[in-house]
């Protein structure tokens, strides 16, 4: 711990305190006469508590600091959804889960359609904000259990636990129409592709990813703002 005259003066305020209580206490002892030696406890005490705090605090802003770099590491900077590294590590969840017990989970790759257009017209600084108001409609709309992932660009990953490819179709059809009936101050709608996969057996997050990504742009082949599966 590097040491700065903040923290200097924090321990001669400890010290000033344990000093004027020791005096308070020996004026109320009569104590006629004090000699400086009287005060090398209370100044002591002044000295360990004031290093105690230092350190107390110290300790607590590296944890407070640990604690934002985790959480840098498990979001997106931008719209507050699951980092990559965080995705992978639900999905290897649910991978070890169906292994262990036969639960089903499906994959859920969403795009927004000409999102490039949106931002040639409007500038980078709206398509940011686009991007926050479409991850909130869309964690709007998933449920507790799911979770959520900005895959890079405007492109996006939902996983959605004990739920097949039928079960997500119906969440992600309520997604693509309100995405679609969302002005989102744009002079014209917005519409997402979406591809969907169930986890199969032996699959790893590579074949699933592959499976779902290829879903997704079987929909945008198709027409964009639909929903394929895979």
């Amino acid at each position: 711990m590097k040491w700065h005259k903040e923290d200097a003066g924090i321990v001669l305020v400890c010290i000033f305190l344990t000093d004027t209580a020791a005096w308070i206490q020996f004026y109320i002892l009569d104590i006629a006469t004090l000699e400086i030696h009287y005060f090398f406890l209370p100044s002591a005490v002044g000295t360990a508590f004031g290093v105690i705090l230092l350190y107390t605090r110290h300790y607590y802003r590296r944890s407070k600091q640990a604690d934002r770099f985790e959480m840098v590491a498990k979001t997106d900077f931008l719209t507050g959804t699951l980092s990559r590294y965080a995705f992978y590590t639900h999905i290897n969840d649910e991978i070890a889960r169906s292994k262990r017990i036969g639960r089903v989970f499906s994959l859920v790759m969403l795009d927004i359609d000409d999102f490039k257009k949106i931002n040639d017209r409007y500038g980078h600084q709206r398509g940011d904000e686009v991007l926050v108001q479409f991850c909130e409609l869309v964690e709007n709309g998933l449920r507790t259990i799911d979770h959520f992932n900005r895959w890079g660009g405007e492109e996006f990953m939902a996983l959605l636990p004990e739920t097949d490819i039928k079960g997500a179709k119906v969440i992600t059809e309520r997604i693509r129409k309100e995405v679609s009936q969302t002005p989102f101050g744009l002079d014209a709608p917005m519409t997402v592709s979406i591809g969907i996969t169930e986890y199969r057996k032996d699959d790893t997050i590579e074949s699933l990813v592959e499976r779902v990504d290829s879903a997704m742009y079987d929909a945008k082949r198709l027409g964009k703002n639909r929903i394929e599966t895979r």
